[in-house]
């Protein structure tokens, strides 16, 4: 999020660097957006902390993503998990 305005960030799995912003437009990628900055609003873990939880209990997997959500009223986040060529998606507590 950039002031008002929500952006799509792309990192480059490299370096961790910025490999690409864009300004989020559409109705229902905007309606995502504002959900997950919800979530975030109430979320004690940050999501490099639920990363790193995920990733340290599923070894020799590296997080590929990761989406902040409220459900009956608790914060979690999915994070979508790699390991060779299988994706797994696992939840992580935020509160």
């Amino acid at each position: 999020m950039k002031g008002d305005t929500f952006m799509e960030v792309v990192a480059d799995p490299k370096s961790g660097a910025t490999a690409n912003a864009d300004k989020i437009a559409d109705a229902d990628d905007l309606k995502v957006a504002t959900s997950q900055k919800a979530a975030m609003a109430k979320a004690k873990v940050g999501l490099l902390v639920a990363t790193e939880n995920a990733v340290k209990a599923n070894t020799g997997s590296r997080a590929v993503s990761i989406d902040p959500q409220l459900q009956n009223s608790h914060t979690l986040a999915e994070v979508t998990l790699l390991q060779g060529t299988a994706f797994k998606k696992v939840t992580e507590k935020l509160d």
